[in-house]
C-alpha cells in the first residue's frame, strides 16, 4: 500500500464542496419560487422607450460632426472640431465594427430615451447597444442634447 491510500481525505474539501452544491441548488430553488427570468441575449430592447431618434453623423472636412435627425434630414447639432470626445469615440467603434463586418455604413444608428431616463445608442445593422448611463452623468448627457426635449414627443 502505497503512503496516499494511508492519508485520510481532507474534510475541509468535502465539506467546501458540500456547501457548493447546497448553495447551488438553494440559489435555484429561490430562482425558480421567485420566477427569475435569464435575460434575453439579443434582440429589442426590453425596458418601455420614452423616446427615440433615428440619427446620421457626417465628417465634415474642418474636423467638425454634422448630427441629423434620419426621418426628415433636420440638422440636431453640429459638434464643433476637437469637443465631445465621446460621442466621437462612440460613433468611431460603431463604425469599425461595421467596416469589419462589411455592412452598410449609411443606417442611421438609434438613440433610445428609456422611462426610467437612461439613454441606449444602438446600431441597427450590427445590433450593438451601449447603456450611455454606465459612462455616467456627463457623458450621458453629451447624448441627451441629440434627443427631443423631454416634452415633445
Amino acid at each position: 500500500m502505497s503512503e496516499i491510500d494511508k492519508e485520510k481525505f481532507p474534510t475541509i474539501a468535502l465539506y467546501a464542496a458540500a456547501a457548493i452544491i447546497v448553495f447551488a441548488i438553494g440559489a435555484a430553488a429561490i430562482g425558480r419560487q421567485n420566477n427569475v427570468q435569464n435575460a434575453p441575449a439579443s434582440g429589442a430592447i426590453q425596458e418601455p422607450v420614452e423616446s427615440f431618434v433615428d440619427l446620421q453623423f457626417y465628417d465634415q472636412k474642418d474636423g467638425s460632426v454634422i448630427v441629423k435627425n434620419a426621418a426628415n434630414s433636420a440638422l440636431v447639432l453640429t459638434l464643433p472640431p476637437g469637443e465631445d470626445a465621446f460621442i466621437r469615440a462612440v460613433l468611431r467603434g460603431f463604425v469599425r465594427d461595421r467596416v469589419a463586418l462589411k455592412l452598410d455604413e449609411e443606417t442611421p444608428f438609434r438613440l433610445y430615451r428609456l422611462v426610467d431616463t437612461r439613454l441606449v445608442i444602438e446600431d441597427p445593422t450590427t445590433k450593438k447597444r451601449i447603456n450611455l448611463r454606465a459612462f455616467g452623468p456627463t457623458q450621458q448627457a453629451a447624448f441627451d442634447r441629440l434627443l427631443p426635449p423631454r416634452n415633445q414627443k
